[in-house]
């Protein structure tokens, strides 16, 4: 019995480590092809989010993998966007102000939020979804342009899977007790990113609320590319 539970321990401690990662995103580039990670650049930037997201929520490396979903065998490109978005969620949350930022392991995600952490005296849940660039807006094939790109998502693709996806992600917000529930929207379809400017996604932040509905003590979030968004404005 106690081999057993020592090799156990071994093997989630070489699933949950950096060296995991790096073979996991060559896996990925391998099945998938997927330009970026052939660049060891972008592998190795992606190894300084996960050291800096351990010093931000003072967790060990094994324990914030395991907290964000990671999945070294999964090696669908939309699996690798939604492990990062989870990442990049921590350094959104700092950067507003956001403090005691823990993410949720996965055994209990289907029921919880993905983040639980405190702004000022408040308790707050996070639930964080992605759109990727499954959702990203049709191409023009001759011409190499965006069709039907409308910047305020009316009739959109991405205005359609928003409203499609963001409800059903409420539940998970209000299965605790919390003060403060966000709603955060991380962004990676394109051209979403490359033709929206810092307000312009500030707008669309309070545009989307609005289509939501959403009641008092709900925050729609919204991260795309280096655009940091949250509405209504926190006090």
């Amino acid at each position: 019995m106690k081999n057993n539970f020592n090799v156990r321990i071994d093997v989630m401690e070489t699933r949950y480590t950096k060296e995991a990662v790096l073979i996991y995103l060559e896996n990925m580039y391998k099945k998938t092809n997927y330009d970026k990670l052939a660049s060891p650049r972008v592998r190795m930037d992606i190894i300084k989010l996960i050291e800096t997201g351990c010093e931000i929520t003072n967790l060990s490396e094994a324990d914030l993998l395991a907290g964000l979903d990671f999945k070294p065998n999964d090696l669908k490109i939309e699996s690798l966007e939604a492990f990062l978005a989870e990442l990049r969620s921590i350094f959104w949350l700092r950067h507003f102000g956001f403090t005691d930022i823990q993410p949720i392991k996965a055994a209990r995600k289907s029921k919880m939020p993905d983040f639980i952490a405190k702004y000022k005296e408040n308790i707050c849940a996070i639930e964080v979804f992605c759109l990727t660039s499954a959702h990203e807006q049709q191409r023009d094939s001759v011409l190499c342009v965006y069709k039907n790109f409308d910047p305020q998502f009316n009739g959109s693709k991405f205005g359609r899977d928003f409203m499609s996806t963001a409800p059903n992600k409420l539940p998970q917000l209000d299965s605790i007790n919390a003060e403060i529930k966000i709603l955060l929207c991380v962004i990676n379809s394109r051209p979403i990113i490359f033709l929206n400017s810092v307000e312009e996604i500030h707008n669309h932040a309070k545009s989307l609320y609005e289509k939501l509905n959403l009641g008092n003590d709900y925050y729609l979030g919204i991260l795309a590319g280096e655009s940091y968004a949250i509405y209504p404005k926190l006090t």
